[in-house]
């Protein structure tokens, strides 16, 4: 539709009358303006329709590489994260508890 219109836009802009035959007959009623409108709009549906591919295959590029890196990240039982209260005399906070494999314990951050 696109090259149709662009061919269809050169023809009736031209100043030979001949030419207004070899425009396709969809589009021989139309104002040169019309026919320049939507070939423009068709040409801005073909560039966004390129451009959401190409992100949308970027994503999926991003999410395989992500899921490559973390094929081997250990997932069992032995990784928690625990909400535990801290009571100081001066104020209440709550902490945040990371857990290891042999019980080993890391302190993420504390919320006061």
């Amino acid at each position: 539709t696109y090259k149709g219109l662009r061919q269809a836009y050169v023809y009736i802009s031209d100043t030979i009358p001949s030419n207004d035959l070899l425009i396709e007959s969809q589009f021989r009623n139309l104002s040169p303006e019309s026919i320049r409108s939507y070939r423009n709009s068709f040409r801005q549906n073909v560039d966004y329709s390129v451009l959401f591919f190409l992100v949308f295959w970027g994503l999926n590029v991003v999410d395989a590489t992500v899921d490559a890196h973390l094929k081997a990240f250990d997932i069992n039982n032995d990784i928690t994260l625990k909400i535990k209260p801290n009571l100081n005399p001066n104020c209440a906070g709550v902490s945040l508890v990371f857990s290891l494999k042999n019980n080993r314990t890391k302190n993420i951050s504390s919320i006061q």
